[in-house]
C-alpha cells in the first residue's frame, strides 16, 4: 500500500465539506465526496474519511468502507467535542482505526425534510426547559441552546491538529511499506 490518496467525505449542511477542504489544503491531498466516481483509485485505496453525524450514525461511512480503505475516520456534528462522545460514536459505528470527533455547527436554513424534523425533536425540549427558567441548564445544554438560537460554525484548523499528526504518522509508515 502506498500512501493516503484522498480525503473522502459525506456532508449534509456543509461543515464536513469545510473540514475536508481545510484538511485538503493543509496536507495537500484531494478532498472528494464519497459518491464521486471521477477519481479512479485502485480497489480499497487508503483514504481519510469524514462523515456527518445524525442519531449516532456516521453518514457515508458504510459506502466509504465498501469503496476505500479508511485509515482515519472523523465524524462531524453539532455536539461539543468530548472524549466520551467520541468513544460512544466509535463504538456505535464499529470503528477500529484512529477516530476523531469534530464539532461542526448549525445552519438551520440548510436542514431539509427528515433532518429538519429530527432537529426540532432535539431542540424543542432544550428550548422549553430554557423558557421555564426554573431549572438550571447544564453547560452542554446551554451550549446547544446558544447554537440552536444563533447557529454558527466551529470549523477551524485547531480542531484538526490531532488528526493531522495521526495522518503524518500513518502516511510515513505507509510510504515505507
Amino acid at each position: 500500500m502506498a500512501e493516503i490518496k484522498a480525503i473522502v467525505y459525506e456532508s449534509n449542511t456543509g461543515f464536513t465539506k469545510e473540514y475536508a477542504e481545510l484538511l485538503s489544503s493543509i496536507i495537500n491531498v484531494p478532498a472528494i465526496p464519497v459518491i464521486d466516481n471521477s477519481m479512479i483509485f485502485d480497489d480499497r485505496e487508503a483514504v481519510i474519511f469524514l462523515g456527518w453525524v445524525c442519531a449516532g450514525k456516521i453518514n457515508g461511512l458504510r459506502m466509504a468502507r465498501l469503496k476505500y480503505n479508511p485509515m482515519i475516520i472523523a465524524a462531524v456534528g453539532m455536539t461539543p467535542m468530548s472524549d466520551k462522545y467520541a468513544f460512544v460514536l466509535a463504538q456505535q459505528n464499529n470503528i477500529d482505526v484512529p477516530f476523531y470527533y469534530l464539532q461542526g455547527g448549525l445552519h438551520r436554513e440548510k436542514l431539509k425534510g427528515f433532518y429538519k424534523m429530527m432537529f426540532k425533536m432535539v431542540a424543542n425540549p432544550i428550548l422549553r426547559k430554557a423558557k421555564k427558567g426554573k431549572t438550571q441548564l447544564s453547560e452542554q445544554e446551554q451550549h446547544m441552546l446558544d447554537l440552536i438560537k444563533n447557529g454558527g460554525s466551529f470549523v477551524c484548523r485547531e480542531n484538526l491538529e490531532d488528526l493531522i499528526k495521526k495522518y503524518e504518522e500513518i502516511n510515513s509508515v505507509l510510504k515505507m511499506s
